[in-house]
């Protein structure tokens, strides 16, 4: 069941608890009746049995949700899982008054109003968050992070929480697919372990992992973010630096990608081999009677000397704007506003090179093994400029 389905089960489980304090006031509060006491008494008891009825089907609903979930509950659903229950004692405390307890009678209206009460603050912290934020397109619950939409905020949140089961993040982040080749890793892994993955959290998750990079066909994607791809997966096994001064024709570079491939297909796909072999036989290949081509002569030449590292193209390359966002006031949950001069003050550089290389908590991948000293020197000074922007 859906969460627009469960908010209005739970609306209307408010309104019935209303009506039920209502009856019970104008049954016991009048002098004199305005309605007929039997009639009142009658509707009552048939709300009553709605009521209760309500409370069991979300009370199945929450607990199979619960089982089915394995991320740890947030502070919200533990204290509507805790206001859930604490409604079964009083419900069965009330039955049994109204049915054989008749001098305890008096004790039935404020605990009528206590359950009122009870209900509306635990459907209000679910049902009234869900409403508030389906205003604004960013409904995402913990406990089950599907929605009727495809939604980004929902999709990275699905990242944060499942991917980082298994995965560093910035490997996640760092990885260049088109949205089928998303598709087609994502499906794997759901695969593996059906019980940490659902259908609608597959298709949140490869959402966002293809609008993040918004690559639908192998065309679009840039060099830059090919040697990201190279980077990825060719350094699971092998010294780049080695692999790269071989000399090697344009033929023979596809052929070897081919062939990691086919003996690696968990690890890279088909269009994956076709971006990493096209490159490198671009680069890197010679002629057939040795020549080397333009492109890879081009690597031979003595480098230049290394120019003042803008930390902008790093900040989108490896992810970092998907949870920090452009502007740096954080778009992820629990993400630091780098706008706060009061953040800013709080964290010294150290802290933040410390940060950075080594991560922090499930939320912050550590960049120590991705990024060189130098480039995390100019992430803190990347960081640094959002506090003159406040």
């Amino acid at each position: 069941m859906g969460p627009q389905l469960t908010s209005a089960l739970g609306y209307l489980f408010v309104i019935i608890a209303a009506i039920q304090v209502w009856l019970m006031l104008e049954v016991t509060g009048r002098q004199k009746p305005k309605f007929n006491p039997a009639k009142l008494s009658l509707l009552h008891r048939i709300n009553g049995y709605l009521f209760v009825a309500i409370y069991l089907v979300m009370l199945v609903i929450m607990t199979r949700k619960v089982i089915q979930s394995n991320a740890p509950l947030d502070a919200k659903s533990i204290i509507h899982w805790l206001l859930a229950i604490s409604l079964l004692p009083l419900l069965f405390v009330k039955i049994l008054i109204v049915r054989f307890y008749p001098k305890a009678f008096n004790h039935v209206l404020p605990m009528g109003v206590s359950i009122l009460v009870i209900t509306m603050a635990f459907v209000t912290i679910t049902g009234g968050y869900y409403f508030l934020k389906s205003l604004t397109g960013k409904y995402i619950s913990s406990i089950d992070p599907s929605a009727s939409y495809l939604d980004i905020d929902v999709g990275r949140e699905l990242v944060i929480q499942k991917c980082n089961k298994c995965h560093d993040l910035t490997r996640v982040f760092t990885m260049v697919k088109t949205t089928e080749g998303w598709q087609e890793t994502v499906n794997r892994m759901q695969e593996r372990d059906p019980t940490w993955l659902a259908s609608d959290q597959v298709e949140q998750i490869v959402y966002f992992l293809g609008e993040r990079q918004n690559i639908n066909k192998a065309e679009q994607v840039t060099p830059v973010q090919i040697e990201t791809m190279l980077l990825t997966k060719c350094s699971k096994c092998h010294n780049l630096d080695r692999a790269f001064a071989q000399r090697r024709t344009g033929h023979e570079w596809k052929i070897l990608v081919k062939r990691m491939s086919v003996r690696h297909r968990s690890w890279i796909n088909d269009a994956e081999a076709q971006l990493i072999g096209d490159y490198l036989a671009k680069i890197y290949g010679t002629k057939a009677d040795g020549e080397v081509t333009p492109a890879a002569a081009a690597t031979t030449k003595p480098a230049a000397p290394p120019k003042p590292i803008d930390f902008t193209e790093l900040f989108k390359k490896n992810g970092c704007v998907f949870c920090h966002g452009e502007d740096g006031a954080g778009v992820a949950s629990g993400t630091p506003d780098w706008t706060d001069p009061e953040w800013q003050e709080s964290r010294t550089d150290e802290q933040l090179i410390e940060t950075i290389t080594n991560g922090k908590d499930t939320r912050m991948p550590k960049f120590g093994t991705t990024l060189t000293a130098d480039e995390i020197k100019a992430a803190v000074k990347f960081v640094r400029g959002f506090k003159s922007k406040e």
